[in-house]
């Protein structure tokens, strides 16, 4: 399985807010056996020798942060077609059933069942009140204001959606190489730094709440989250009307330019700050590393310090080197001595 065959199941499977915990385990099953599979066994994470980071190698903490402060700016952002919302609205708010839904006020004072479910006892009464005082000469008029307001709205609030996806979670990236000059040089300091060795396979088989991990897609053409924008919309406007696709803010997240495919990359998300959004960017998530990997021009300093984190934890210590004879723009890596 590669990484397209992994986007077509992830894409083919849309879990509603309705569901119960029951049906979305059975749901998202061959996303996790799609996983299964394609998972390499050991992932790596490029680190510059901060305090920070250093400090979190050696309590077993890998942090995570809002994909805000990430350096591409089209990461995790929401694509969204304004053009498709404004046109399924205006075509459901025309002057046919304006004229309608006032004929069935005045008959009834009520709206039917399956479209109170949607909306709040306050919000149904104040558009009853609305409809019953409306004139039918002033229905042309009242139709454009609300039409100029929803659009307006709409301009105004999709891009704030956009970016406040991008605080919906927190993401570590890892990468299934250890090997890459690139990597090396602009997520270790220009090989100054150090890179840690990880075994994923129990985050799928334990299944840490609010905790997943997948592998990114890189494409071309960015996700499409109109649907997703338009149900916090709607959210937003104080409807009640249910998600359609509990993981389209994740899909989303996975989505990457084709230019970034040289990274290989795998993103841990965790999602406990969901209903947090505007206070922390950062979060820790407990994880030993199973390897360290030196980078060429690590400073004795630093090797030093991280080679007595290593010892204490018991786990394998590899130098990155360049192998003068070899025509391959490679890192190669040996045994620490």
């Amino acid at each position: 399985m590669d990484r397209k065959e992994f986007a077509e199941i992830l894409n083919s499977i849309k879990i509603s807010e309705k569901c119960d915990l029951t049906t979305i385990q059975q749901e998202t099953l061959p996303i996790y056996k799609a996983l299964s599979q394609i998972m390499p066994e050991s992932l790596y994470r490029y680190r510059t020798c901060s305090d920070t980071n250093i400090n979190a190698f050696e309590n077993d903490k890998v942090y995570a942060v809002t994909s805000d402060m990430f350096n591409d700016p089209y990461d995790t952002l929401l694509k969204y077609d304004k053009n498709i919302v404004k046109k399924i609205f205006n075509s459901i708010f025309t002057k046919d059933v304006v004229i309608r839904m006032k004929e069935e006020l005045v008959q009834n004072l009520d709206f039917p069942e399956p479209i109170k479910q949607y909306f709040k006892q306050d919000s149904i009464k104040k558009t009853i009140e609305n409809f019953l005082s409306l004139k039918d000469e002033d229905i042309d008029s009242f139709i454009t204001k609300r039409k100029n307001t929803l659009e307006y709205s709409i301009d105004l609030l999709f891009p704030f959606y956009a970016k406040i996806n991008k605080r919906y979670f927190t993401i570590s990236c890892f990468t299934e190489t250890i090997s890459s000059v690139i990597m090396w040089s602009h997520y270790a300091n220009k090989h100054k730094g150090f890179a840690l060795e990880y075994n994923m396979k129990p985050i799928l088989s334990n299944r840490i709440p609010n905790i997943n991990i997948y592998p990114v897609i890189y494409d071309n053409k960015r996700f499409d989250g109109t649907e997703y924008t338009m149900w916090e919309f709607l959210k937003f406007a104080g409807a009640n009307f249910p998600n359609q696709d509990l993981i389209s803010h994740i899909k989303c997240a996975l989505y990457k330019s084709k230019q970034w495919e040289y990274e290989k990359e795998w993103r841990l998300i965790d999602t406990t700050t969901r209903n947090n959004i505007m206070l922390d960017n950062t979060t820790s998530i407990l994880l030993k590393p199973i390897a360290i990997y030196y980078g060429k021009n690590i400073s004795l300093e630093d090797r030093t310090r991280l080679h007595h984190i290593a010892s204490e934890k018991g786990i394998d210590e590899y130098d990155m080197y360049i192998d003068y004879e070899s025509d391959k723009y490679e890192m190669l890596y040996r045994r620490y001595s």
